[in-house]
């Protein structure tokens, strides 16, 4: 699989790149790179459409976030060169942000659409994986040797208290309903990430010159290794 940068996947790897590169980085431990870039603290809109569907018991809910802005209040990322050009990555970023969120329900014959606001409240969540990196003229090719299936994000939304509340009234049927755990299924919404071994580009445009020059010069380091 070779493209673009999908938009949840850029956030996250054009982050991991621009703070490697980032000049002042901070040494945490020998051969690791600490480093926050205070330009990508900002506003992101439409990260991620399809969330990873809840299924508990005999209740299945397809989630949907069509429209959302995530804002990254803070952000810090550890790199470390591991053999054979690996870099071992844990990406740690501060997030909140607003939205809507839209349900497909079925619980056991009753089917049901529902659409809420949602708050995404402010929360950290720590994404940790391992990547290569090839420099090409067109920029810095990623290939994802290992990432986390999904991650997940915490909201507030009156989504839970609907699916609860039609719950209920299913249990009287269907007495195998965890009417709790669908709830807190829809509060604590899984992302899904692509899969491992997938190859994007970061153009030499989304890069300065200062940039690149000092995550060249890691790079060389880390081959090294």
């Amino acid at each position: 699989m070779i493209a673009r940068l999908p938009a949840v996947l850029l956030l996250l790897l054009l982050l991991l790149l621009l703070l490697l590169a980032a000049p002042g980085a901070a040494q945490d431990e020998p051969g690791a790179r600490v480093a926050s870039f205070e330009r990508l603290n900002r506003v992101y809109e439409r990260l991620i459409d399809d969330l990873v569907p809840v299924s508990i018991g005999p209740a299945e809910v397809i989630l949907r976030s069509p429209e959302h802005s995530l804002t990254v209040t803070r952000h810090a990322a550890t790199l470390r060169p591991l053999e054979g050009g690996v870099f071992e990555v844990a990406l740690e970023l501060e997030i909140a942000g607003s939205g809507r969120i839209d349900a497909d329900v079925v619980i056991g014959s009753l089917k049901s659409r529902l659409s809420q606001e949602l708050t995404v409240v402010r929360q950290t969540l720590l994404l940790e994986g391992a990547i290569t990196v090839r420099r090409t003229e067109e920029g810095y090719w990623i290939t994802t040797e290992r990432m986390p299936d999904a991650t997940q994000v915490r909201i507030e939304s009156e989504l839970g208290t609907q699916l609860f509340t039609v719950c209920r009234q299913m249990a009287l049927v269907l007495v195998s309903l965890d009417c709790v755990a669908i709830e807190r299924a829809v509060t604590l919404i899984r992302a899904p990430l692509p899969e491992a071994g997938g190859e994007y580009l970061i153009g030499l445009e989304d890069t300065t010159e200062a940039e690149r020059r000092s995550f060249d010069r890691f790079l060389v380091q880390g081959s090294r290794r």
